[in-house]
């Protein structure tokens, strides 16, 4: 069988509790190899499509395929390869972190097991709390010692729902290069979160739900909403704001400006010049001739704050589809 180039692909998931239609037909897939952040606000069902994949829910309808495999029995040994870090794990107050992994360990049959859990302890940074009770850590220790349990058996899929929660900014940032170390050996990893700054600096691709409905996947200047897909331009220039405004007011090749910081514009060239770096000569010689000091011109491209925004703001909900969704 050749090797499946998507370790998981999601397809027509359905689930209803009662009469709440929570999951509606989401579809997507997660690419071997990669980082993909699973987005959406609160309610939009993104921990009940994780609770499916896992087996943990049942779907009402809609298929599941881990590894290249569908069938019940294949999905539980797929499974098996992967990991599933829960938004608020439970711990066991009483253990310290070391028993606490050491049990996992044996339970999951991890070979060598002590070498296992000291390599874990070090990898999420708890190698000197390691003899500490897990009640007596700080609610983003809590979190690191459970990533380290759901690491113990080397997943070559890992999934997360909110694996930052808690933590503070040396913690996100070590989460961070912990991501990207795992990456690096190959493992495929899908996780939820509200840092979408985090996400940015370490995901490949982003799904976005809304209502149980998966309405956009891909890279971010994939998905953009629609007043993003023009290309704009961000420029810096030394003059105020008030100044350099009203000079580009008399320059005709450029049809829109605004103010997006102490010295930024946002900006739109009448005619497209078709790629980036010469839109971004363009718009510095325009600006110059209108006596403007060019400090930098850059494309401005959206954020996954200004695509999260767009996505589900109101009037986004009432019709202003992306520019592009990539199921």
């Amino acid at each position: 069988m050749a090797m499946a180039t998507h370790a998981l692909v999601v397809d027509g998931l359905v689930k209803a509790f009662g009469t709440k239609q929570a999951v509606r037909h989401a579809s997507f897939s997660v690419a071997r190899g990669e980082i993909t952040g699973f987005l959406g606000p609160n309610g939009a069902g993104k921990t009940t499509v994780m609770g499916m994949i896992m087996g943990l829910l049942e779907p009402d309808a809609g298929t599941i395929e881990f590894f290249g495999r569908r069938d019940r029995g294949d999905l539980s040994i797929a499974r098996a390869r992967s990991g599933y870090l829960q938004e608020r794990p439970r711990i066991y107050p009483d253990m310290s972190a070391r028993d606490y992994l050491r049990f996992f360990a044996d339970l999951y049959g991890v070979p060598d097991a002590s070498m296992r859990v000291k390599e874990v302890l070090d990898r999420v940074g708890l190698r000197t709390a390691a003899e500490r009770r897990l009640g007596a850590f700080s609610r983003g220790m809590q979190q690191r010692a459970c990533l380290a349990r759901v690491m113990l058996h080397r997943p070559e899929f890992l999934m997360l729902d909110e694996p930052t929660l808690g933590l503070d900014p040396n913690g996100v940032a070590d989460m961070r290069a912990i991501f990207r170390e795992m990456k690096s050996d190959g493992v495929t990893l899908l996780f939820s979160s509200h840092q979408l700054a985090e996400m940015e600096r370490v995901c490949d691709r982003v799904v976005f739900m809304r209502e149980g409905e998966v309405i956009a996947a891909g890279r971010p200047s994939e998905i953009a909403p629609t007043g993003w897909a023009n290309g704009g331009l961000r420029a810096e220039v030394f003059e105020a704001m008030d100044n350099a405004l009203k000079a580009i007011s008399a320059v005709p090749e450029i049809v829109e400006a605004r103010q997006v910081g102490p010295q930024h514009l946002r900006l739109h060239l009448k005619a497209s010049p078709g790629d980036a770096r010469t839109a971004r000569a363009q718009a510095a010689s325009l600006l110059s001739a209108a006596g403007l000091t060019v400090l930098s011109v850059d494309v401005d491209m959206p954020t996954l704050e200004d695509v999260f925004l767009g996505l589900t703001r109101p009037e986004c909900v009432a019709g202003h589809e992306p520019a592009a969704a990539l199921m």
